[in-house]
């Protein structure tokens, strides 16, 4: 909860509330949509102003590009460090495409862009906003494909793997079929496919 400081907070402070604010807006949007989301809710949640949260961000869309920007740069921070260290390409690429699937298993994460998604089928400038998002996050899917399978196309080899991770993601999470299924094997199954497909591509 945001509380009233007694003066002028100090720069911690003031980045602290700010995350706090994120993190309130990010579980109201997962829950309820960016339609279905308000200011109003936000700052009753946090119990604060809603000049609180426009002082930070003026519209509601701005406020969730501060959200999903946030969450995009953990995103990448972590599939680069699930890859760093790792001298050979295609092991590289593997150990970042592992922690991607980890993440799309996440219901928290898939509550969130599961809504986003939905919106931006009718909201040309969030859609915008996600060709953007969706870009920097396979940026190190695109790196990573351009060492292990030179002379193939990183953008749409990228696109590829995540298309493979994403869909074992969301079959995981509604199909009975996969129900106790190990992550770990569904996870190689996709990845054995895509291995074979970009190593016929390059032949």
């Amino acid at each position: 909860m945001i509380r009233k400081p007694l003066g002028r907070p100090t720069k911690a402070e003031a980045r602290a509330r700010t995350e706090e604010l994120l993190d309130t807006a990010r579980a109201i949007f997962s829950r309820r949509g960016f339609a279905g989301t308000s200011i109003d809710e936000v700052a009753a949640t946090l119990r604060a102003s809603k000049h609180t949260v426009y002082r930070r961000f003026p519209t509601k869309l701005e406020l969730l590009e501060a959200v999903v920007d946030r969450d995009v740069g953990m995103f990448v921070l972590t599939l680069r460090g699930a890859s760093a260290g790792i001298d050979e390409p295609l092991t590289a690429l593997r150990s970042a495409a592992r922690a991607y699937f980890a993440f799309g298993l996440d219901a928290d994460y898939a509550a969130l862009y599961g809504a986003i998604v939905t919106e931006a089928a009718t909201n040309p400038p969030l859609r915008a906003k996600l060709d953007t998002w969706a870009d920097a996050a396979l940026a190190p899917f695109r790196e990573m494909i351009a060492e292990a399978f030179p002379g193939a196309d990183p953008k749409e080899s990228s696109e590829i793997l995540a298309d493979l991770l994403d869909g074992a993601a969301d079959r995981a999470r509604w199909s009975s079929a996969n129900a106790g299924r190990n992550s770990e094997d569904v996870f190689e199954a996709r990845w054995s496919q895509f291995a074979r497909l970009m190593k016929l591509e390059t032949l």
